[in-house]
Parts: C-alpha cells; structure tokens; sequence
C-alpha cells in the first residue's frame, strides 16, 4: 500500500494537509515569533530582506524604505493564515503557500543564526549545542520540499 504524503494535491485547487498537530503548533508558534520581530533591525533577519541594489547604497536605502513595510505586512499575513488553519486538513492554495512561505522564512533565519554550510546539512553531533536548531532547521526544510512537490503535481 503507498503512503500518502503529508500535503497532497486534491485536483480542485485545495490541498490535504496532514502533519503532526504537535508539530504544527511548534512551527505556528516559532512563525509567532518570527512575525514579533520582523521589524526589528537584526542580522539573522538579514536573508528574509535582501539587498536590492549591492552597488548603490542610496537606491538600496530608498527601496528599502518603500519595500520593507510591505514585506513585513505581507509575512504577518501569512502568519495569521497559518495560525488559522493549522487544524485543518484541507488547504487552499493560498494556505498552503502561506505555509511554504513562512516555513522557508524560519529556515533562512535559523541558517543565518546557525551559520550554516554545505557542510553542516548532513547534520551534527548530538552534543553539538547547534544541534537542536539544526533538527528544527531540517524538519521545516522536510515541510517546504512536501509543499513544493505537491504543488508541483498541480501544474
């Protein structure tokens, strides 16, 4: 018998989603805490507002000014999806790219606090103080690569 994936594409444009609930109440809370601090100025936030203009600071400056608030208000958004539908078993695609969005957001903030290389993704001693961070870091990844195949099998 094949075992069904956790996301699944239901041919009408919605999605079952079938995760742990413990899980998904971890990821809503660490997405909780993403959203608190999105307007902060810190460096392990640096990936999730990149460098437009790496050659001109003052163009970068200006779209950073008019892109950031819209980034933020766009990542609070998906958190409120993600808070709302976390017990649910049947996504919309909206929802569901809420998920893959905000999922991969957490993952370029734990890999720049974790400052991670090819060669730590394989994984790390279990005495290594990183580790649990890098078993959070691995288990959103596993997330995002369900929710990208599943809706890859839409197109």
């Amino acid at each position: 018998m094949k075992r069904r994936r956790p996301v699944e594409s239901l041919g009408d444009g919605n999605f079952s989603f079938d995760f742990d609930p413990e899980l998904l109440d971890a990821v809503v809370g660490w997405a909780s805490e993403l959203g608190d601090g999105l307007a902060q100025d810190s460096p392990a936030l640096r990936r999730l507002f990149p460098t437009a203009y790496p050659d001109d600071p003052e163009k970068d400056a200006g779209y950073q000014v008019l892109a950031r608030d819209q980034l933020i208000d766009g990542r609070r958004e998906a958190i409120e999806i993600m808070k709302r539908t976390a017990g649910s078993d049947i996504l919309t695609f909206e929802e569901v790219s809420a998920w893959m969005g905000i999922c991969n957001d957490l993952r370029l903030v734990l890999g720049t606090q974790l400052e991670i290389s090819e060669d730590d993704l394989e994984g790390l001693p279990d005495d290594d103080p990183r580790a649990p961070t890098m078993t959070l870091y691995q288990v959103l990844g596993w997330i995002v690569s369900d929710i990208v195949e599943a809706l890859s099998r839409t197109v």
